[in-house]
């Protein structure tokens, strides 16, 4: 990308877009324990990173750019959703309408029931990020740990410890 116009940039990040989608929405639907959530993360990736493409140094590997900004966003929405299940149930009483069902609100009661029984959604944030890269996605040690800015030995360890838990919770 050396000496690459806006341009050129938007183009690339375009063609690298559409290649890596199906990839990125594998890693954030995991991440996320959905299927649609994961599809908002990856919408939102490339929103946010078309327009901090300007700010991206020119030789830095695009790829992990956009795998960081798509674990960032993803762990900005499990933040968020943590903060939303610890509000008191009598708050949902001022918002919810008993009398009427709605077909998005059963959809998304299904998919929370789908995801609590979900293997990876009972993994710490950044060992389900490492095991879901290398072990869903076939990512290298040096790619993951740029990708989640770590060193690849904190890689490692948060594997082990990923995979461990999830053979612990297979075996229950």
């Amino acid at each position: 990308m050396s000496g690459a116009s806006p341009t050129e940039r938007h183009a690339q990040l375009v063609a690298l877009a559409s290649e890596l989608r199906p990839e990125l929405h594998r890693y954030c639907a995991r991440l996320m324990g959905s299927v649609i959530e994961g599809e908002d993360v990856v919408q939102d990736t490339f929103a946010r990173a078309f327009i901090a493409l300007d700010e991206l140094e020119e030789d830095a590997p695009m790829r992990a750019w956009l795998f960081r900004i798509a674990h960032n966003r993803a762990l900005d929405l499990l933040r968020s959703r943590a903060i939303r299940a610890a509000e008191p149930i009598e708050a949902a009483h001022e918002v919810a309408d008993p009398e009427s069902v709605d077909p998005v609100e059963l959809m998304m009661r299904r998919e929370a029931v789908e995801t609590a029984v979900s293997r990876f959604a009972e993994l710490p944030t950044m060992q389900r990020s490492v095991v879901i890269l290398k072990d869903v996605l076939d990512q290298s040690l040096e790619e993951i740990a740029t990708m989640l800015d770590l060193t690849i030995n904190a890689v490692k360890a948060h594997l082990a410890r990923g995979r461990g838990r999830l053979k612990a919770i297979n075996a229950q």
